[in-house]
């Protein structure tokens, strides 16, 4: 599933959230990457004024179909903001990585089965939908579509469950 198409699944209010928890310097490489500008008015010298200018480009770039603003933002936030999520999935499986991060394509080298349970597993401990965030950008990333042709995981994408 495209970023974009991973965004529009999950709706407004989850992408303001996400949006909310970035830092300057990731607001940033978000909307440079979606060729947003970044300069603010030199009259806006408060943080909380150039953060609500940021959100607001990103939000709106996200809504207009920006790919390269709803890739970098998934990848900001899940590398910077849920990255114990990134360790749990790969420790579950095995996988060697460096705080989260790997260069392995184990989708396409670990039976799906075993790919959704652990993702599955997974949600005893984090939130359904971000788990599901996660799994449907690998695929995109890894050039798979293990989570993209299971209903349960594209289910969970579409709204937060209460605890």
């Amino acid at each position: 599933m495209q970023p974009i198409n991973i965004i529009k699944e999950i709706g407004k209010t989850k992408v303001v959230s996400i949006v909310d928890e970035l830092n300057s310097g990731q607001f940033k490489r978000v909307l440079l990457r979606g060729d947003i500008p970044t300069r603010i008015p030199m009259s806006v010298v408060s943080l909380k004024a150039r953060t609500q200018i940021w959100k607001d480009r990103l939000i709106e770039a996200v809504t207009s179909s920006n790919y390269g603003v709803a890739e970098t933002l998934l990848y900001e936030w899940l590398l910077n903001r849920r990255r114990q999520l990134l360790i749990d999935y790969l420790d579950k499986l095995n996988i060697k990585h460096k705080k989260g991060e790997t260069d392995e394509t184990f989708l396409k080298t670990i039976p799906e089965e075993t790919l959704r349970s652990k993702a599955k597993e997974l949600m005893k401990d984090h939130s359904d939908q971000e788990v599901a965030i996660y799994v449907h950008f690998l695929d995109y990333h890894q050039q798979s579509r293990v989570f993209e042709t299971d209903d349960f995981f594209v289910n969970a994408l579409k709204e937060e469950k209460s605890e």
